[in-house]
């Protein structure tokens, strides 16, 4: 199911943006942090980081003016006999207009708690190697049920480079 869900973001990644040109024939393009979400009604101060873990299945953020997409797939919990260490796979894919794809994945993503900006609140995070953190949000806006996750990426330099809210879109 989890190679589903992958080939699934994955194809409706690459469809949906055009091809970047050639490496050799263009400038890198700067992203912008914003926080957003399929939802407008969901801003900054509505959006609340929660202890609960994200949960399994496709996550999709999408802004069609920018040509900008972020896709995560969370997948089902593992564990080792003996051990009380629980880990999922977690992929996550960047595709932003005239730029290559960024594609971040870890086999043994295990949850825990981190102080989150802007007011330091805990949640939930999946850490995807050095520069991306998924974090577990409440839902938030009118009529909204499903909880949201945080995608935050960083920079070689350190700074937030993307900071968007995704929204489950298929579950196991």
């Amino acid at each position: 199911m989890t190679r589903l869900l992958a080939f699934a973001a994955a194809v409706h990644l690459a469809t949906s943006c055009d091809r970047a040109p050639a490496i050799a024939d263009r400038t890198p393009t700067p992203v912008v942090a914003t926080l957003g979400a399929t939802d407008p009604e969901c801003l900054m101060g509505d959006a609340h980081p929660t202890t609960g873990a994200p949960a399994e299945g496709l996550w999709l953020y999408e802004d069609a003016a920018a040509r900008h997409r972020v896709a995560a797939i969370v997948g089902p919990a593992q564990s080792v006999a003996g051990q009380s260490h629980v880990t999922r796979r977690v992929e996550t894919l960047e595709a932003i207009a005239d730029a290559d794809t960024i594609r971040f994945s870890s086999d043994t993503a295990s949850v825990r708690l981190e102080f989150i900006p802007p007011f330091a609140r805990p949640a939930a995070v999946y850490s995807i190697g050095p520069q991306v953190r998924l974090a577990s949000y409440e839902p938030c806006g009118a009529g909204q049920r499903e909880p949201l996750i945080r995608y935050l990426r960083q920079g070689d330099d350190g700074a937030m480079v993307t900071d968007v809210l995704l929204q489950r879109e298929a579950q196991p």
